[in-house]
């Protein structure tokens, strides 16, 4: 879905797994720049985008100010969404306190599926052998942020909890769980991970406001996976912020990769956001499917065409049979079936964090020809047995950090923790990777009168290193950049950060690949006196 929205006059604007990964297919857009102010211009009631998201420092101040304009809060973010007539007067009023952060329009996104076929039993067995005995189910919960879960549907009613009110008003959000939770003797449609408990958070405009509170009240409720097979074209700072406060809190993000190949083969969102599980969709062939969509962003494949799903009786229309089940086609049904591996995972191997279960999806996915990594069907289709059959992957630190505006409060409303405070020396080993962990950003204080000496040493892959000022919003340009090296291949990068003033400072440490024949790379990044 194309941004209606034009920049307001008034405000800039800035364009913004051990596994090494090959550069190649389509580009996708990093989050590298400052957070989003775009604001309807020209006359406000003209038509667009009816509703605006605008981001403000955490506080009663805030707060006063959004309320005279009847703006609602995000729960979980600071941010706001407001009708586009009063968007650029609140924006205003934010700025004229020095409370304003982001502002950018309530785009709405689209399910990723359409109706198929006959029915069949194949999608499960493509990612786990009939015989395999799952894990008791009850300890892991997925999130459907998608149409309410018809309580009707007896295979999902006894393990299905609601997160807001409302009705059914699409088959989708209830075709979508039956693929994670089905459970066994109630019905033709078995789940990967059958019974496991199932969030349904209702979506009726599919805003970006609605899916950040959507995932707000997923984490609240405990969800440990959120499934979203929904996407547009826009990427939504707004929505962005609330999928890593989901990841900081240790839940994972499962995502359609889109259904448009054949119309121009857009990168979707959110499943091209950094720390998100992007699927594309394989057929009983295990071929990828013509209309799944493909780019750098696409992380596993796994089933999504001619799906058995359940589906609530009023919406049984598309085949001859009324009897609740049809099969369906689209990354909607290849995401659910992605996110109820991830729960098996969870539940099998409760010590492990959110991005090593992402990480043992891609290395335990069975290849789909070409060899490797390729942008149809990322590290390959899905493999829940030898997924749990490999070690735990290293855990990434201090995780989500991909740009200044989710370390410094900007977007999770809370600053990260300093990696060093000027005492004894600090070494830690991370991973990057260009579309899905495109920066790794560390707070550092100097002591006053004192200088840093930080190294870093790639182990494969090209990074970089940058050294910026407090005063920054974005880890790009050289405003407020006071170090950089950037040397090719392996080779150590060597910067000294002085602070000659009489009081303590902050300064971003940001590392970034930018090695033109791997996507991703790992180093230890090691900070001293």
């Amino acid at each position: 879905m194309k941004n209606p929205a034009t920049v307001s006059a008034f405000f800039a604007i800035v364009v913004a797994a051990g596994l090494a990964l090959p550069v190649g297919g389509t580009a996708v857009a990093a989050p590298f720049g400052a957070p989003p102010m775009l604001l309807p211009a020209g006359d406000a009631a003209k038509a667009g985008v009816s509703n605006w998201i605008v981001g403000a420092r955490r506080g009663a101040e805030s707060a006063a100010i959004a309320a005279r304009f009847n703006a609602r809060r995000i729960p979980g973010l600071p941010a706001f969404t407001v009708s586009r007539v009063e968007a650029r007067q609140l924006a205003r009023s934010l700025a004229a306190a020095e409370l304003l952060t982001w502002a950018e329009p309530d785009i709405r996104a689209q399910r990723q599926s359409a109706f198929e076929g006959e029915l069949n039993s194949w999608a499960r067995v493509a990612v786990v052998p009939a015989d395999f005995a799952w894990p008791a189910p009850g300890g892991v919960a997925v999130a459907v942020i998608d149409d309410r879960v018809d309580s009707s549907v007896s295979d999902l009613n006894q393990q299905t909890k609601y997160l807001n009110e409302g009705r059914v008003e699409d088959a989708h959000g209830t075709m979508v769980a039956s693929t994670i939770s089905a459970v066994v003797g109630r019905g033709p449609v078995v789940g990967v991970f059958p019974g496991t408990p199932i969030l349904s958070y209702g979506l009726t405009s599919f805003s970006c406001a609605e899916i950040a509170r959507g995932i707000d009240k997923a984490i609240a409720a405990g969800a440990r996976v959120i499934n979203m097979s929904l996407g547009t074209e826009e990427p939504c700072f707004t929505m962005n912020a609330a999928i890593q406060r989901a990841f900081a809190k240790d839940v994972l993000s499962v995502a359609s990769a889109g259904n448009e190949f054949d119309e121009g083969n857009p990168t979707e969102y959110p499943a091209a956001f950094p720390h998100v599980v992007s699927v594309a969709a394989t057929d009983s062939q295990g071929r990828v499917s013509e209309f799944s969509n493909a780019n750098a962003a696409v992380d596993v494949s796994a089933p999504g065409v001619d799906v058995p799903v359940d589906v609530p009786l009023r919406f049984d229309t598309e085949d001859d049979d009324y009897d609740g089940v049809t099969t369906a086609s689209g990354t909607s049904f290849s995401s659910p079936i992605t996110a109820g591996a991830a729960a098996w995972i969870a539940a099998a191997r409760p010590d492990l964090k959110a991005g090593q279960i992402a990480d043992l999806l891609k290395k335990g996915a069975k290849e789909i020809a070409p060899k490797g990594y390729d942008r149809d069907s990322g590290w390959g289709l899905i493999n829940i047995p030898a997924s749990l059959a490999l070690p735990a992957p290293t855990l990434d630190p201090q995780e989500p950090n991909d740009s200044i505006s989710l370390v410094d409060g900007t977007a999770l409303g809370a600053k990260a923790g300093l990696l060093w405070n000027g005492g004894n020396g600090v070494s830690l080993f991370a991973k990057i990777d260009q579309v899905k962990d495109p920066l790794d950003v560390y707070r550092i204080r100097i002591p006053a009168r004192s200088a840093a000496k930080i190294s870093l040493t790639p182990k494969f892959g090209s990074v970089d290193l940058a050294v910026y000022s407090s005063s920054a919003k974005s880890a790009s340009g050289s405003r407020y950049r006071v170090a950089y090296s950037k040397k090719s291949g392996t080779a150590v990068e060597r910067v000294t950060v002085r602070n000659s003033a009489a009081t303590a400072k902050s300064f971003y440490l940001v590392v970034s690949d930018n090695d033109t024949k791997l996507l991703n790379a790992e180093y230890t990044l090691r900070v001293g006196r």
